[in-house]
Parts: C-alpha cells; structure tokens; sequence
C-alpha cells in the first residue's frame, strides 16, 4: 500500500516534467485548473505569469519560508563525512564556504536563486567549524 502512495499517476492528470519550466508553465496557462510546483526563485521570476499559492493566507517569500511561516519549503542538505576531513584535501574548507556568510546568507548569491538562508545558519557555522557532527546534539 505504501508504495502506492509513492506512484505518479499515469492517466495524464499528473505530469513529471523534470527540470522544463517552460514545458510547465505551457500546461498550465493550457489548464485554468492547472498547478505546478516549483522554487521561489522560478516563481519571483515569473509573478506575471503566475498565482502563487498561499498557505493559511500566507505567501512564500524568503522571509517567511526563513521564518517558517509559510510551511511547504523543504531544506537542501548538505553531507560531509566526519572521517573525510583531513583525509581528502580541501573538504572542510569548501564546506565552510558553502556555509559562509558570503555565500549562504540572506544576500548571498544562493539566495538569488530562491534558496532561503537558514535563520540557524550561524549554528551551522559553529559546528562544522568545531567539526561537530550534527543531528549528534542538535
């Protein structure tokens, strides 16, 4: 039965189309009932085009994706493994720019792309400096 919940219809009500916005936003100017889903950055950059969804009268934007106020956002994990640091050149100090300020924060360039920065993003600063494994005392 899970897996069931787990399949994409196959009777054309629902379409998969990986990574072709502009195949997306056809079907859906086709449809009047249409709904895609797809980043903030894809939405901010199509608003005339667009109705965006609200939730509880709430509307996504990166403040209130960042402060949780608008529910449906999903976090981008980032792996490093503990045991590679030291052993593969480099590793600790790409993911501390991947996390940097500079990079991850509100005015970085990630976030032009519609990936909101973590309110927490200093934490995550501190423990992959520290090299603290996380999820361990989170």
């Amino acid at each position: 039965a899970e897996d069931a919940c787990l399949d994409v219809r196959q009777d054309g009500k629902s379409v998969d189309i990986d990574g072709d916005y502009t195949e997306t936003l056809a079907r859906i100017d086709a449809n009047t009932n249409g709904i895609g889903v797809f980043g903030l950055a894809f939405y901010e950059n199509n608003t005339d085009k667009l109705k965006v969804a609200t939730m509880s009268g709430v509307e996504p934007t990166t403040a209130t994706i960042a402060s949780g106020e608008y529910p449906v956002s999903r976090p981008l994990f980032f792996y490093v493994k503990k045991a590679h640091i030291g052993v593969i050149p480099g590793l600790k100090e790409f993911a501390e720019f991947f996390i940097s300020d500079d990079l991850a924060g509100p005015n970085g360039p990630l976030a032009q792309y519609g990936l909101v920065s973590d309110p927490e993003l200093a934490k995550t600063q501190q423990m992959v400096a520290d090299e603290k494994v996380m999820g361990a005392d989170m």
